[in-house]
Parts: C-alpha cells; structure tokens; sequence
C-alpha cells in the first residue's frame, strides 16, 4: 500500500451496501473518514490513530460522541496509512472498509446494523447507529490489542461490572488495568457479575465481544502504577484492599489517564497482577461454548472487536444494548418476588441443623412477617459436593421438607461446582473424569493430576468440569434426585467464577476464556431449574437463564465499600447489565468480621430492598429487637402496597430485559441524575430514596421532569419535579414519591 492512499478498489458497485468512505490528506496528518447512508453517524480516524464517533440531532446538529485512539507501535511509520474495500464495492457504496497502516496494523470498520447479522458479529446482533471496529496487530510488533475512549469525550459512564467498591458513576474511579473476568473480589475490584458493555451520559454504546480470549480492562488508571496485586481464591482476599479506588483517595501528584482501556491479550501475563489465570493460555480448540473470540486471535495477530454506537440519549443507548442480548424464556417465580427469602446463612453459618432450620421457620411464622422460601445454606451436606443430606444433622430431612411445605415455605438448598477428596462424589467421579485438572508439576508438565485448590471454606476442593456433558449429567441428575427423594424446589447456585479452579485448570473441551466456565455453569447446569425459585449469583452471556441474579455477599458496614452503599449502584448496575431479576444480598449484611448491624443499620437495610426485584433476609429482626421488628414490618407494607407495580415490571423484564428498578436518569436527561447513587426509579412513575447514612433523619433528593409533580407516599405533599427536596426521614419512614398522573 502506498502513503496515504486507497488500495485494492473493487470492479463493480453493489447498490444494497450501507457505508461511503472518504480519504483526506492534509499539511499535518491524514485522515479516512466513514460515514453511514443510512443513520447520522461519521467515525474519522487519522493516520496516527485517533478516531472521533460523531452525531447528528434531528435539527441536524453535529455533536461530539466519543473520541478515542488505536494503539499502535512506538516504531510504526504512520504514513504508511491506507484503506482498501471488499471486492466489488467502491467508495461510495461499502459494507466495510479496512483501515491500514503498512501491513503491521488494521482496522476493519463495519456497520452495526440488524441486517448485519452474520454470525462474525453475532454478539452485537440488533445494533443500529454505530459501527463495529476489528482492530488487529502484529504478534511480532505487540503481544496484544488496544483501543481507547477518552472518558471526557463520552459523559459520565455506567455499566461493565460489579465492584467491590461501586463507584457510580465510573468517572469517579480509578480502576486499574486488570483480567475482565467473574472474581469473588478479585484483584482490580471486580466481582461476581461482568458484561463488557457501558453507556454514557452523552449516549454512547460500548461493546465489546464478550467472548474476547484474555480480555483486560482499565479505566481511568493511574498514569504511574507501580502496585502488585496479587490475588488467590476466596478466604485469601479477606483482607486484601476493597478495590477500585476512587481518584480522590490518590496524591494529589497522582495523574490518570483519562481512558476507558480495552486489551486483547495473548495470555495473561501480567506484572502488576497475578491471579487464577496468569499461566493459562488459550487453546486454538475453542471450549465448551460458543467461542466467538477465537475469531479474534487469527494465526500471527491479535485482536479485538468492539462496537461503538451514538445515540441521542443514555436510555436509547441503554434499550439498544438489550436488543443484542438474548431474552429468558421463563420468569422467575413470582412467589419469591412477592414475599421475602429466608436463608440459614449470615443465622447460623455452617452450623445448621434440622432442628435450627423448623425453630427458625416456626420463628418466623409467628412473626407475622411474609416468606416464600427457606433457603438451607452450608453444610448440610454430608461432605462437600455429596449432594446428600448428613444425616447427623438433618435425621429426616423428607420429614423436614414436608413440614416446611405445610408452613407455606418452598425449601432450597446451597450448592456449588465443588467435590471435597473425602466424599463420595469424588470417589465416583474422579473414576469417571468428571473434575477439573491441573498439571502435575513444572518439572512434568505432560502429567495431569486432579485440580485441588483453596476457596472461601475447608477443605480443599475439585471443580465439576462443566465442559464434559457426561459430568454436568451426572451432577444435575444428582440435583434432581434431592427434588425426588425428599421434595426440594429449587436451589441456590453459589460459586461459577473462574477464579474458583486451579491454576492453568485442564478441562474435556479446552475453554477459549476463563468466563465460558461461568457460562455453562450456569447455561448448562443452573438453568436446568429456572422459572422457579432457583437463584445464581454469577454469568456470562446468561442474560436468558429465567432466575434471580444475587449479588455477592454484602459486609455489614455502612459504607459503599461492599456495605449499605453499595446496594443501589451494584443493583442499578445489574440491570444496565440485562440482568432486572437482581437479588439483593442478605438484609443487613452477612455478619463477617464479627460484626453484627444495630436496630438503625438493619432497618435502613430494609428500606433499600423493600422496593428492590426481591428481598432476603437471614439475620432475624426480633433477635436485633422489637423495635427493629416493627420497623421491618412497617416498610413491608410499602412493597405489599406496590407490589402490583413491581409484578407489572417483573413480566416486561421477562420480555424485553428492562430494568425492574432504574438510574433516575432513565427517566430524564437530566444532567442532575448522573451523579445519583442513593435514590432509584421503581419504573418510571416511582422514585424510591432511602437513607443510607448513619444517623441522617433527613433526606435530600432530587425529583426529576420539570411538568411533572411528585406526591410523597407518606404525607400527601405535592412537588414539582426539575428540583432538589429536603424530606424529612426518621427511622420509621423509607421516602417514596409517585408522579401525579
């Protein structure tokens, strides 16, 4: 190719096709233009990489979407910069055009667009007003693929992850460059639940493929990191720093960079972090899913694939990024979104009983307070994985399940992918080749042994090898037999982050990225009972797997580092996400470190979910007091009194993935909703404000659309929206407001 010129023109027009390209060198650098027939939308990029994502307004106004860079190599002669066409098309009439600089990077630029459903683009199916970029590079100049998007450009920015620490909205963090992928608090902050996919306040759509081999992401990363993370497995972390940081925790010398990053990597080699993965590599074999990112790594180059949409406002880009995910067939049981969920487990921990669990249920029953499951969390089983009542603790558990049905309750169990050496499950499959392995040793890494490694409990554990069909039979079959034998309804899926397996894990089908694990845990195992009152707490790309998405586990602490405050962004994020059946942590925490919540802080716990998708509660009001009891039951009447609107919400969720509870800003393009993390919309007529600091009797919120006037719930006092309101709050109000109609 030459400088700064157009190769390989095609001989002949296609008429159908949706973009036109343009090339304009000038005095100081050269830029390729692409525009669609078809939506306002341009992308320029110049010949040193930097790309702008422009929009017109129906007044035909021009704005600024994004701007953002491709990286390319330090040495790399930048005029060296052309672009050529699929054969048969022009200029003036492409599906595609391919960006070059010399033949050491390339850009190809496509439309995304629902005609544009081939199966290379499968995971953004139902795009319109973008363009999908494929940005490959050399193996011998680079050992992976870099796009960013200057944060600036695009607004305030929502979506990707839960966090241990969640920041919202992201401008405010400084997440560092890390693996993308399902942790239990992993190394840069992440946590149970991640979807590379955000949206901005400026209305842009970023996706990237979620089935990109070694996915890494930052965003607004210090410019000079000199940290080293180093991460195991569960009980390791307990004590490891709540990450991200936000910017202000930093120095005041501290710079950052400005950039949502997004890497494709060819490992996950990295010496700033070191985690489950660092020594695995992907396999040209693809895995057990679908392994669309195997496309993305093509002999001696790397890349990654991701879209960019402009759209005219942050919900537009929001409802387009469900468009692209797939929808569940069935709901989760309204039962379990009418009346709370009891569990065993911040209660009793492992030291549940038969006994416990009918005292507690009975308990429970007298208090007056509502339920619908009674969840029997750890060790009930024999050992670890058995799958089978110990009959120690639970003597007749048929006996016990039978009278819990008589109370009103549906009963669920606490499961994992997970075999203890000492159980009778490992004896089994280990024959059989049903566990995860790891290599023998360094020395030996020809010889395979079984996979132990450490979690969150004792012993040391085997993971299910969720690749092998004849394993995952073998252990829901199991999971069947409980629901023959002694009546269980559903169960509650713990675990399925790829955290959670061995070092460089050996699997049947060698997996393309760590969080295909993820993904058939729950596609192939999980999802055997949605539609009932099953639950999971992780996934990926199982948007479509009809059951409540817990969130991890919560500390009893006040603060947004995995406490109260964390509640309503990691539950706003879960939908953003295309998770709506988002299941709040246990009410006031899960007791960790000894701590326990007060009356204040677990009836304010309460408040927040009492209009959240559903509620869980394990810690008892009556044993924090009577007060805390009464408190309880009085914002239990809230949800009863709109529980008619949260059901209404829960079947269009079902059908389109929208959110059951949403950012005020969904509601209005206000530029007050954006920094919003304290109050949310049930809907879009409700806006709930709970008190989330300690000691607050007042609440000051904001009430969006100016035309429109609010009603508080509990006093009858009208406000007009498009304005901030002090109410007051004590302890025995959870503030409400409903649009008058």
């Amino acid at each position: 190719g030459g400088a700064c010129g157009v190769e390989g023109q095609g001989e002949e027009r296609a008429e159908s096709c949706s973009l036109r390209v343009r090339q304009v060198p000038d005095f100081r650098s050269c830029w390729i233009e692409v525009s669609s027939k078809f939506e306002p939308i341009r992308l320029r990029i110049t010949n040193d990489g930097i790309f702008e994502l422009w929009r017109k307004d129906e007044e035909n106004r021009e704005s600024l979407c994004c701007r953002g860079s491709v990286t390319l190599p330090g040495d790399l002669d930048v005029h060296q910069f052309s672009y050529s066409l699929p054969r048969g098309q022009d200029a003036k009439n492409c599906d595609s055009v391919t960006i070059w600089w010399a033949d050491r990077v390339s850009v190809v630029i496509s439309p995304s667009e629902e005609e544009g459903d081939g199966e290379p683009n499968k995971w953004c199916r139902g795009l319109r007003s973008g363009f999908v970029l494929k940005n490959y590079v050399s193996c011998e100049e680079t050992d992976m693929a870099e796009v960013k998007i200057e944060m600036e450009s695009a607004g305030k920015w929502f979506g990707g992850a839960h966090f241990m620490n969640q920041i919202w909205p992201l401008n405010k963090v400084s997440w560092e460059m890390g693996p993308f992928y399902p942790f239990d608090h992993g190394p840069t902050g992440l946590n149970t639940l991640v979807a590379p996919q955000w949206m901005t306040s400026n209305g842009l759509l970023v996706m990237v493929n979620p089935d990109t081999p070694c996915l890494h992401v930052g965003m607004n990363g210090p410019e000079q990191r000199r940290t080293f993370r180093k991460w195991g497995t569960g009980v390791q972390n307990a004590t490891k720093s709540i990450l991200p940081m936000e910017t202000s925790e930093f120095g005041v010398a501290t710079e950052f960079d400005g950039m949502l990053r997004l890497q494709a990597r060819r490992d996950y080699v990295d010496e700033h972090v070191y985690h489950t993965w660092n020594e695995w590599k992907p396999s040209a074999e693809g895995g057990g899913g679908e392994g669309e990112g195997r496309s993305e790594q093509q002999g001696d180059r790397v890349g990654i694939s991701i879209a960019l949409c402009a759209f005219p406002d942050i919900l537009e880009s929001s409802l387009a990024s469900f468009r692209t995910l797939p929808k569940p067939d069935k709901a989760p049981a309204l039962h379990i979104l009418k009346d709370p969920i009891w569990t065993t487990w911040a209660k009793y921990k492992q030291w549940v009983t038969e006994g416990k669990v009918l005292k507690y249920a009975n308990e429970i029953k007298d208090s007056g307070l509502d339920f619908s499951v009674m969840e029997i969390d750890d060790r009930w089983q024999i050992r670890y994985g058995d799958l089978d009542f110990d009959p120690a603790k639970f003597p007749d558990p048929k006996g016990m399940v039978s009278k819990l049905h008589d109370m009103g309750f549906k009963v669920t169990l606490w499961v994992m992918p997970f075999i203890e050496k000492r159980s009778a499950a490992y004896r089994e499959g280990i024959e059989k080749d049903y566990f995860v392995k790891k290599v023998s040793s360094p020395s030996h890494p020809y010889e395979e042994k079984p996979g132990f490694f450490s979690w969150w409990n004792f012993p040391s554990v085997v993971a299910l090898d969720v690749t092998n069909p004849e394993a995952v039979e073998w252990y829901v079959s199991r999971l069947r037999r409980l629901q023959d034998l002694y009546g269980i309804d559903g169960f509650k899926f713990d675990a399925g982050e790829p955290c959670f397996l061995p070092r460089d894990p050996i699997t049947r089908k060698p997996l393309s990225y760590p969080s295909e694990y993820t993904h058939l845990w729950v596609k192939e195992v999980a999802s055997k009972f949605q539609g009932g009152v099953s639950e999971v707490r992780t996934g990926h790309k199982t948007q479509d797997v009809g059951m409540m998405t817990r969130i991890g586990d919560r500390f009893s602490t006040w603060d947004i580092r995995n406490g109260l405050q964390s509640i309503i962004p990691t539950v706003l994020t879960s939908g953003l996400l295309g998770y709506p059946f988002a299941l709040p942590d246990i009410i006031g925490g899960n007791a960790y470190f000894g701590r326990n919540p007060d009356t204040e802080l677990f009836v304010r716990w309460t408040q927040v979910n009492a209009l959240m998708p559903a509620m869980q509660f394990s810690i008892a009001p009556w044993h924090i007091g009577q007060e805390a009891q009464a408190l309880v039951s009085q914002a239990m009447q809230v949800r009863k009194k709109l529980m008619g609107e949260i059901l209404k919400l829960a079947e269009d969720a079902a059908e389109t993935l929208r959110p059951i509870v949403r950012p005020m800003w969904w509601i209005s393009n206000d530029p007050e909703a954006f920094d919003i993390a304290d109050q949310f919309c049930l809907g879009d007529d409700i806006i709930v404000a709970p008190v989330v600091v300690k000691g607050d009797v007042s609440k000051r919120l904001y009430l969006p659309c100016h035309e429109s006037t609010w009603v508080d719930v509990d006093s009858g006092e009208t406000f007009q929206g498009g304005q901030w309101v002090t109410t007051p709050a004590p302890l025995n109000k959870l503030p409400v407001f409903i649009r008058k109609l």
